[in-house]
């Protein structure tokens, strides 16, 4: 399917029902590349850029930025190719937190979920352990040195030394969008729907998370999971970075979930 007039770094594929891939922070479309494969020949595969990524746009105004500036360039596009149809939804780290604002505002246009870790941090109870330490972590990112809080990003959702392995030229694409995963976080504070509204997901959904991902991800996951009134789980020998890492393993079993619908 060829559109015309999308937003850069919108890509569509395929035809059939639609699916929608979101990835992760300090990430592009191309992570999905796999599991677009998958599924192109008999679905509308609609894979973002999330905005400051890839070809995106970047944002104009961090100052008001926030999780609604992402859902309406989102909704947008839907709207362009698919009117009101329902879709397929999946989402990644980042890309999964905003997937959930999407399914808490639209229940009803979700066909499946599949999520793998979400980081929808605002949902930790303030005053928790585990909020302190997505706190904590934030403000050790927030630093001016580009690179080193690339380095700390990364190396946090991945192992010790992962950046410094990195080839120079990727470690100067992540230093350049550190601003953007700032704003990620701000969003992903600032949102306000609970757990308790999650209750009204109740499409067919698959979550998913990493047995070596760090424990503050599968601890949310799990509270996460747990909310859901329709969910079946997956565990992978892989990190938080999973999808990107582990795509052979974990794509498939995405496109087999979305099929099984």
């Amino acid at each position: 399917m060829t559109i015309s007039n999308l937003p850069r770094g919108v890509y569509v594929t395929g035809q059939g029902p639609a699916v929608v891939l979101l990835h992760s922070s300090l990430s592009s479309a191309r992570q999905w590349q796999y599991l677009v494969s998958l599924l192109k020949a008999d679905f509308t595969v609609i894979n973002f850029d999330m905005l400051g990524y890839g070809k995106a746009e970047k944002v104009d105004d961090g100052d008001n930025y926030d999780l609604n500036v992402e859902t309406a360039r989102i909704n947008q596009v839907l709207q362009q190719v698919i009117g009101e149809a329902p879709y397929h939804l999946v989402g990644h780290s980042c890309g999964g937190a905003i997937a959930l604002k999407l399914s808490v505002e639209a229940p009803e246009k979700l066909l499946s979920l599949a999520l793998f870790e979400p980081v929808a941090f605002h949902l930790l109870p303030r005053g928790s352990e585990q909020r302190q330490q997505a706190d904590d972590f934030k403000n050790q990112v927030f630093i001016d040195d580009a690179y080193l809080a690339a380095e700390i990003f990364t190396n946090f959702w991945n192992k010790p030394g992962f950046f410094k392995s990195l080839p120079k030229k990727m470690q100067d694409l992540m230093a350049a969008d550190i601003a953007k995963v700032n704003l990620d976080f701000k969003g992903l504070i600032a949102e306000s729907y609970t757990l308790a509204d999650l209750s009204g997901i109740t499409c067919r959904a698959l979550f998913m998370h990493g047995n070596e991902s760090p424990g503050l991800s599968r601890h949310l996951g799990q509270i996460i999971s747990q909310a859901l009134p329709q969910v079946s789980e997956q565990a992978f020998d892989a990190g938080h970075m999973g999808p990107v890492s582990h795509s052979e393993q974990i794509h498939p079993v995405i496109a087999d979930f979305i099929r099984a619908g």
